[in-house]
């Protein structure tokens, strides 16, 4: 994965501000937020009711209220009765008495409250519109050489990681008491991608050893979905159509307080997170170059002969172990001289210069090893 010319944390985490308020100042939200004050909060006896007569009912309103919205309750729908106040207005009469101790009756009109039955419908009893809404849809984008960079981050985790169906529509949950990650299975790969890394987010700032797993649920999600924004989009994943509507879903306010007071941690996270794919990205690439490379050399025999470049042994898979080995500890003399020797060797039925490409390969794979022991043997992170 090529990381030339990705933005450093600060430029993407300001983006992420920018990108929230524009969300939350625009038209979208404004519907949302005026659709949500129209609907009732209903009593626990009424919840009750509604439960009796409509078990699967998610949203109830009134018809005039579904009218609002341009949707009409479909024909043959059966209502569902609830119990509505009805204030009144009664006149009474009160005694008074003024500051001299005189004594007058009057008329006073009082507001009592009294009840009446009302019918309500669940949104699925109703046709028409779609009704406003910030809940985020699922990213549907490829992400670039998924498989290794799937097995990056689950080497960057310190949990488990599984894969299973999860009740309730969940994308996927950290589980502090098991110390595991689960994640939704069969999801497309950016959201998989963006959801594990979400996930281990939670793992680094909430866990029990980080003295912050008691933070409110806004605070911790803000906190998570802001390190996968930033994580991503340093990896050229853009995750905005999901995080702008999810973190405005959970901020508190529009001034995004929350997302302010934890940005020092948000960088911290995501920064060390990055560092830690980064480099397990690069060593599953050098592990998967050192597969291919054995593979190759493993293939190699003398036309006639049977002769190969791992001397004596007839078997594929143990001549690619043993070229894997001397690959990995840089004891190469051996491998080169014999490739040297099929090279020099009269109608050895393989081409001179696929032997030479070889050769520069082995060369420069050992030379490049060299480096990269040498870079994580002083690197700090």
């Amino acid at each position: 994965m090529d990381l030339e010319g990705k933005r450093d944390i600060n430029e993407i985490l300001k983006t992420l501000e920018e990108g929230l308020r524009e969300f939350m100042d625009g038209e979208t939200y404004r519907k949302y937020l005026t659709s949500v004050g129209r609907f009732h909060d209903y009593s626990s006896s009424n919840i009750m009711l509604i439960s009796a007569q409509y078990p699967n009912a998610s949203l109830v309103a009134g018809y005039s209220t579904w009218k609002k919205f341009n949707r009409f309750v479909k024909r043959g729908e059966h209502g569902i009765r609830i119990i509505a106040p009805v204030p009144v207005k009664v006149e009474r009469e009160k005694v008074l008495t003024d500051e001299l101790g005189n004594r007058m009756k009057t008329t006073v009109q009082e507001t009592v409250p009294r009840f009446r039955t009302v019918t309500v419908f669940d949104i699925a009893q109703t046709d028409g519109e779609p009704l406003p809404d910030i809940a985020p849809g699922e990213l549907r984008q490829a992400v670039k050489d998924y498989r290794n960079f799937l097995e990056a981050l689950h080497r960057s985790s310190r949990v488990r990681i599984v894969y299973e169906d999860i009740p309730g529509g969940a994308k996927g949950q950290y589980e502090m008491l098991t110390d595991r990650i689960v994640i939704q299975k069969d999801m497309s790969e950016a959201q998989t991608v963006k959801t594990l890394v979400h996930e281990i987010a939670h793992s680094f700032l909430h866990d029990s050893l980080s003295g912050r797993s008691r933070e409110g649920k806004s605070t911790k999600e803000v906190e998570a979905e802001s390190v996968a924004y930033a994580v991503c989009s340093r990896f050229g994943i853009d995750t905005s159509d999901y995080t702008f509507p999810y973190v405005s879903g959970w901020s508190q306010d529009k001034d995004l307080k929350t997302l302010r007071t934890s940005m020092e941690r948000i960088r911290d996270t995501a920064s060390h997170l990055i560092h830690l794919i980064e480099d397990n990205y690069g060593e599953i690439c050098r592990e998967n170059e050192l597969n291919q490379l054995a593979e190759e050399l493993a293939s190699v025999q003398m036309k006639g002969t049977g002769w190969c470049l791992a001397e004596h042994i007839e078997d594929k898979e143990q001549r690619k172990q043993v070229i894997e080995r001397s690959l990995k500890t840089g004891d190469v003399s051996g491998l080169l001289d014999r490739i040297e020797i099929f090279i020099d060797a009269e109608d050895n039925g393989i081409r001179k210069d696929s032997l030479m490409d070889l050769m520069n390969k082995v060369k420069g794979y050992h030379k490049e090893e060299i480096i990269s022991v040498r870079e994580r043997g002083g690197m700090e992170r």
